[in-house]
């Protein structure tokens, strides 16, 4: 499966099993671009390296005893490697608190957020 598809398949399973007023969003970094479209979108506050998936999940559905914060999601295949600029970012939001994880699949996904909250059945 190419990354994408992957990506594609952890989205809709985590659109149907979030709880209630969760958010999911992706920011479009990723591919191969001019390098005026890349100057503009780093001028609008892109960060290259950053994850392919913000997850905030509300307060009154964090189970973990972890504190709050949100969660990022890394998508690769399963080979893929997590380049140094996103290792840097993922350790960044690591010290700032965040939560990151690298997933290959919608189990590595679905395992991941079980730690942090229950998840509503697909």
């Amino acid at each position: 499966m190419s990354e994408a598809a992957i990506h594609k398949s952890i989205v809709q399973y985590l659109l149907l099993c979030l709880p209630n007023d969760s958010l999911l969003h992706h920011s479009p970094n990723e591919g191969r671009h001019h390098i005026s479209h890349r100057m503009q979108q780093k001028s609008l506050g892109m960060c290259t390296g950053w994850p392919d998936l913000e997850v905030f999940i509300a307060v009154r559905f964090w189970l973990s005893d972890k504190p709050w914060a949100p969660i990022f999601l890394e998508v690769k295949t399963a080979k893929g490697r997590v380049t140094p600029r996103q290792a840097e970012v993922h350790t960044n939001l690591t010290d700032l608190g965040c939560h990151v994880h690298v997933v290959r699949s919608i189990d590595d996904a679905a395992s991941a957020l079980r730690g942090y909250a229950e998840m509503r059945d697909a």
